[in-house]
């Protein structure tokens, strides 16, 4: 039983790792999949709205990084930092929230625990946008 606490415990601080690194892709993730449904719902196939989220996914990052390698001003790069932080957030309240959930018991603190971590992961995902040098 110990041994399946100890691991429960390891499980969950990796799934935590794991979003915290993937919380950068938040933005990416949202714009392809908007493409992918909407190039499903018109009737074009599977293939095609799976084309449509990765080409989605790739202008996004490009047009990025592009930003971020003409940008002459702080104002421009925080402005791509915030663009991506915001997805990041909420994706990180709602993970937070889960693991609350299932871990609280049912009060405030489920509520502060998911505000903190949406603002721990939003504020690593604008870190990495702002200081990233293409």
């Amino acid at each position: 039983m110990l041994i399946g606490f100890a691991l429960i415990i390891v499980a969950v601080f990796l799934i935590c790792a794991l979003l915290f690194r993937l919380s950068i892709h938040a933005l990416p993730l949202f714009v392809a999949f908007l493409a992918g449904s909407a190039t499903y719902r018109g009737d074009n196939g599977i293939l095609a709205a799976l084309a449509a989220a990765a080409i989605a996914a790739i202008v996004l990052l490009a047009v990025a990084q592009f930003g971020l390698a003409f940008a002459k001003s702080d104002l421009t790069r925080a402005a791509i930092g915030i663009a991506f932080a915001v997805p990041a957030a909420v994706a990180g309240y709602h993970a937070v929230h889960g693991i609350a959930a299932a871990t609280l018991p049912q009060s405030a603190w489920q509520i502060v625990v998911s505000l903190i971590g949406a603002a721990v992961i939003a504020s690593a995902s604008w870190t990495q946008w702002s200081r990233a040098r293409p």
